[in-house]
């Protein structure tokens, strides 16, 4: 399947609209070091599109052609990057250094979302962002080296982070 043809999918503007409404919601938590929102607030399916139905069906789904006119848009694809951004900085890691933050406030860390990292990354990989994919796949390392656990309803989410 090449576009979303679903008759429930929201379509590029609503997926457009609701993570810019998100992202806002990321900043004023950024702002005020509410990592824990970014913890307990489920957002992942319109800041980090797949090209799988999730648990909305295929409400917030992209395929290639949704994925193409949205890369087409600048502020989007910005919004999209800081969106990852503010994520990653949630977990305590630097994706622009593709290292740990130094002095983490206590909240600033992983809480077992291995379905979120997989989302996040899987979604890299759609939109083309390799690099920011790399940052992710070296947290990802980093926490199964630690001895994380990355499964998620009985299915292993580490493969996509393997070498």
């Amino acid at each position: 399947m090449t576009k979303n043809t679903d008759a429930a999918f929201k379509g590029v503007a609503g997926v457009k609209l609701r993570q810019a409404e998100q992202l806002e919601q990321f900043e004023q938590w950024a702002a005020a070091k509410d990592w824990n929102s970014f913890h307990n607030t489920h957002y992942d399916w319109w800041m980090f599109p797949v090209d799988k139905p999730s648990s909305h069906g295929f409400a917030w789904t992209v395929m290639d052609e949704e994925v193409q006119e949205l890369k087409q848009d600048p502020e989007y694809i910005h919004n999209y990057l800081r969106g990852v951004e503010l994520l990653l900085l949630a977990w305590g890691w630097n994706l622009q250094e593709e290292k740990l933050i130094e002095n983490p406030d206590p909240a600033q860390n992983w809480h077992n979302w291995p379905i979120r990292l997989h989302k996040c990354a899987s979604s890299l990989l759609l939109f083309g962002f390799e690099k920011e994919f790399n940052s992710v796949k070296r947290y990802a390392q980093y926490l199964l080296q630690r001895g994380e656990d990355f499964t998620y309803n009985g299915r292993d989410l580490s493969e996509l982070f393997a070498d």
